[in-house]
């Protein structure tokens, strides 16, 4: 399969070698999963695509690889509140939901690793993903719940209202 090996060797490629060129795999991966490519065009997309990330400097790859602004989930959060169980409930309710991309796959298994007490170090240890990456989508899952629970009718707010690692649920 075109992702299991060839992806990594043009990334390779691309990169001359760079300890980088598995996160830009990742990356490009991300951005195609949006299209729908035939077997015979992914070779030569993903080599145009990850081509242009590593090469151009404004690139979301060059941006995310270049800085090493680490977020940390109790950035959002307060760490002496507690959820309300309809907080908690929809807060789990989320996490449990049935992703709508891979992306949002992605974010929510990174998350419930950080959540589990896992450091940035453990994750990528135990899955191989860049600490760059593993900000990026822990940013992304912070957005999303937020987004998700606030929209949902809660009067109270909930970047102001959960502990630090979600310890109550």
């Amino acid at each position: 399969m075109f992702w299991n090996r060839e992806a990594y060797k043009i990334a390779e490629k691309i990169t001359g070698g760079h300890e980088l060129s598995c996160d830009l795999v990742s990356h490009v991966f991300l951005i195609l999963n949006r299209y729908t490519l035939s077997e015979e065009d992914l070779p030569r997309t993903f080599a145009r695509f990850a081509y242009n990330q590593w090469n151009w400097r404004e690139s979301d790859f060059n941006k995310t690889m270049r800085g090493r602004n680490t977020i940390e989930i109790t950035d959002i959060i307060e760490e002496d509140t507690i959820l309300s169980s309809d907080l908690q409930d929809r807060f789990r309710d989320y996490l449990e939901s049935s992703p709508e991309n891979d992306n949002e796959l992605f974010c929510k298994e990174i998350a419930k690793m950080y959540i589990c007490g896992m450091t940035y170090r453990e994750i990528r240890s135990e899955t191989g993903i860049s600490l760059d990456m593993i900000n990026k989508a822990l940013k992304q899952f912070k957005n999303d719940v937020s987004n998700t629970i606030n929209s949902s009718g809660s009067s109270e707010s909930y970047l102001n209202s959960s502990p630090a690692r979600f310890e109550t649920i």
